[in-house]
């Protein structure tokens, strides 16, 4: 038995113990279920006449981080998933987007913390779910402008474009010239991590005018550049995420059936910048965090921590004094001269659930006193 004061993972994946045919049967049970759910609810009516653009961004596939260190048991369940995501990707670009919003689902359901996916596919079921529940023949979302090379970080700018996409087969007009311009508001707000693990949250607004009387084919969209100032930081931080939305007033929309006053509905954007070369702490977390403890690379810990931290919260998942990575973290307690430790302790007070003095020697104190009644066969937390 490994005593919490040894800084060396044990090598299992986090909370992920099941053996490999067990894991096999019961994801394929609950895929099951999933894939007859969607055929009995996905019909005709979740087409669209055309794909969306692949270079909006919808979905960047990359590959699996060669740093993973995930078991065989886990390898087998993440090669099932992506065959699965690649189907989701497909089914959105076919216009059914309810397949596509049930599937991305489905994944983040059953991944374990090692899928290097789960980026792309939240981005992914947002925006088929947003495009189901819409039920519109008109939705409007903001799309980031795709550059050759990225900007320099932190971002001081989200530069793109207020989209208009007409999802229905007939032409829309918009009004009718001479009219006042349609007024929409655009809300984005920034959330700032910084190394020591402290946040930093901003916001704006700004007011849209769409031209009145301007019409958007079947199947086509219109695009709006807008520039988007970033509030400047008072230190540089290691992550920037970003959300932008908006809201309109009542349109009055011209169709081939007649005319109609509504509300368009938005679709919520959101995204990531962090430095150069660290790109893979968003896509995998789990083991980037245990590499930056490794390697005492605090920006690293401090990126992949933040976002271990929020999936966890996204997905729901429980406080635990019993949770593996707790002995692993406690290990770590004064390495690196000692680097880590406030943002260990505040991510052990997370993990666990337990409120205690807010110092490392506290809890090297805990985790020593959980070891010596581990080995007194009480096994108590």
């Amino acid at each position: 038995m490994r005593r919490p004061g040894n800084p060396r993972f044990s090598g299992k994946a986090i909370g992920y113990r099941m053996t490999a045919s067990k894991l096999i049967a019961g994801v394929l049970r609950i895929w099951v279920l999933v894939i007859v759910a969607v055929n009995a609810t996905a019909g005709d009516g979740d087409l669209v006449p055309r794909a969306p653009d692949p270079s909006a961004g919808v979905v960047n596939e990359a590959p699996v981080s060669e740093l993973s260190q995930a078991p065989a048991d886990d390898e087998v369940v993440i090669n099932f998933l992506k065959e699965r995501f690649r189907e989701a990707v497909t089914a959105y670009e076919e216009g059914n987007f309810e397949k596509s919003w049930r599937i991305c689902e489905a994944i983040l359901l059953l991944a374990p913390e090692s899928f290097g996916y789960r980026f792309e596919v939240s981005k992914l079921r947002r925006r088929a779910h947003g495009r189901f529940l819409s039920r519109s023949a008109l939705v409007v979302r903001f799309e980031q402008d795709l550059l050759d090379e990225p900007l320099p970080f932190p971002l001081a700018l989200l530069q793109g474009s207020v989209v208009l996409e007409n999802l229905s087969q007939q032409k829309i007009v918009f009004g009718q010239l001479n009219q006042e311009p349609v007024i929409g508001q655009l809300f984005w707000s920034v959330k700032e991590v910084f190394e020591d693990g402290t946040q930093r949250s901003t916001s704006d607004v700004r007011v849209l005018r769409f031209e009145s009387g301007f019409s958007v084919e079947a199947g086509g969209s219109r695009a709006i550049p807008v520039t988007l100032p970033l509030a400047v930081p008072s230190r540089i931080p290691v992550l920037q995420q970003w959300t932008v939305t908006g809201v309109t007033m009542p349109v009055h929309i011209v169709t081939a059936d007649g005319e109609v006053t509504r509300g368009v509905p938005w679709i919520k954007e959101t995204g990531l910048a962090v430095p150069k070369g660290y790109d893979q702490a968003v896509r995998d977390p789990a083991t980037e965090m245990k590499k930056a403890l490794l390697e005492g690379d605090l920006t690293r810990f401090s990126i992949s921590r933040y976002l271990w931290l929020a999936d966890r919260l996204k997905r729901g998942v429980s406080a635990t004094p019993s949770h593996p990575i707790v002995d692993e973290l406690l290990g770590f307690l004064g390495s690196h001269h000692a680097i880590f430790d406030a943002q260990i302790v505040m991510t052990l007070e997370q993990v666990t659930g337990l409120i205690r003095e807010r110092s490392a020697r506290a809890w090297k104190i805990w985790g020593v006193t959980r070891q010596v009644k581990r080995e007194a066969g009480r096994g108590r937390d």
